[in-house]
Formats: C-alpha cells, structure tokens, sequence
C-alpha cells in the first residue's frame, strides 16, 4: 500500500474491523466495522462483517438505493436462519464418521467456498477442498465415499447443473448439505438478489466447522498452530 501511495496510483480505501492498527492509518478512506472484531484466532465474524461491508460499498458506488435498502434486511434473516438449521449445522458438524469436506461453489460463490473450507480446515483439523461444481466432476469424483461430506453453495443462474452435481455425488455414497435461495437443504427464502445475500452462506456453515470442533474435542476460539496476525521478516504484522 505504501509503494501504491507513493507512486500516486491512486486513492485507497481500507475495510478493517480496527481503527487502531496501521492499515485504516495508511488508507485515504477507511471503513471499519468495530462489531467485526474477534476473540476467537479464527476469522468468522470479521470476514462476514467485512464482506457485507464491501458488498454494500459496492451497491453505493452503483448508486443502486434500492439494493442498499434491500441490505437492511440481512440481519433478521440471518437471525432466522441460524434459529431455523442450528440443529441441522451441529448434526452435520458432530457426525465424526465424515473424514473429509469438499465446498462447490462457481462464480462469486467459488470464494466463499474457499473461505468455509478454510474455516474447515483450521478449526477441525480435518481434510477439506474448495472445487468449482464442474470441476467436480473430473478427477475429483474419485475421493467421493460414503465418509465424505459434499457441501454446495448451490447459486440462482446455475441451480440446475449445481443440483445435478450434487445429485451425482449422493448416487455415488456422498452426503450432501445443499445451500441456497430455495429447494435446498438449507434455503434462505430471504427474497433479496443474489448479489447482495451471499453472506447468508457462511453462518450455517460456520456453525457446522464449530460444531465439529467441539466434537473432536478441540478449541475451536484457538485452531491448531495459529496466529491472529503473520509477522514477516521485517517484523511488520500482517492480519492473516
């Protein structure tokens, strides 16, 4: 950031869930969400904040008022939606006979995939991969038995090809746990466009990892060999 100030490229904005710390310093424009701050070493609320965050930066630069009012909505329907699956997401998470995780999403949902795998991966020690749907279904359909857990972060425009993946999948042993707007295993039903209700994937998911966790007897606030922040050779922290 510093070298990218230098050289005048341009204006930098910095989304940080801390005021405090050299990044929001540095930004011209910093957005900080203080609610996004964690006690846990693990990065649930922050990535979540910090996400609808840069969603809604985006609505305002598109000048769209209507989705940004429509973003109001998020928090109810997240509330309900936790008090709805809670039970579903620690059934999943304290299943211990699953050995391994795999998250398909495509699109904008390929990221959000990346990060619950990530979560996955961190809190549970336990083997996890983020694919594309279609993806799937070359070299990587031959890992799919019975002890794997295939998770689908199912999308609006490609629901039908993403169902017919997942479809395959349980064919082949797999469980499945399906996530999205409607005819899934979880469905929001929240009525909002997809591009501003992504985040709705994540707390379900979360809630799965944290399960698990506990179930296998770790901590899922302190993952295994984990640091909140990397510090690199020059002794500057960078937030992981």
């Amino acid at each position: 950031m510093t070298q990218f100030k230098a050289k005048n490229h341009g204006p930098v904005l910095a989304i940080t869930n801390y005021a405090d710390q050299p990044l929001a310093g540095l930004a011209d424009v910093a957005l900080v969400i203080e609610k996004g701050q964690e006690q846990s070493v693990a990065q649930t609320r922050s990535f979540a904040s910090m996400y609808v965050a840069a969603t809604a930066f985006a609505v305002l630069a598109s000048a769209n008022e209507t989705l940004l009012e429509q973003m109001g909505k998020l928090p109810e329907i997240g509330r309900d939606l936790i008090a709805q699956y809670e039970t579903s997401a620690r059934e999943v998470g304290e299943n211990l006979q699953f050995d391994r995780f795999y998250f398909l999403g495509s699109g904008i949902l390929y990221g959000l995939a990346c990060e619950v795998n990530l979560k996955m991966k961190e809190i549970t020690l336990t083997h996890s991969e983020p694919f594309h749907f279609l993806e799937f279904r070359h070299g990587p359909i031959s890992m799919v038995t019975e002890s794997a857990a295939i998770v689908g972060l199912v999308s609006e425009k490609n629901s039908s090809f993403e169902q017919a993946v997942l479809n395959e999948m349980q064919a082949l042993g797999g469980h499945i746990l399906s996530l999205g707007e409607a005819e899934t295993i979880v469905a929001f039903v929240s009525g909002l466009p997809e591009v501003i209700r992504a985040v709705l994937y994540l707390p379900i998911l979360q809630l799965v990892a944290c399960y698990r966790s506990i179930a296998k007897g770790l901590n899922p606030d302190r993952p295994k060999n984990l640091t909140a922040v990397v510090v690199l050779e020059d002794e500057q922290e960078v937030p992981r």
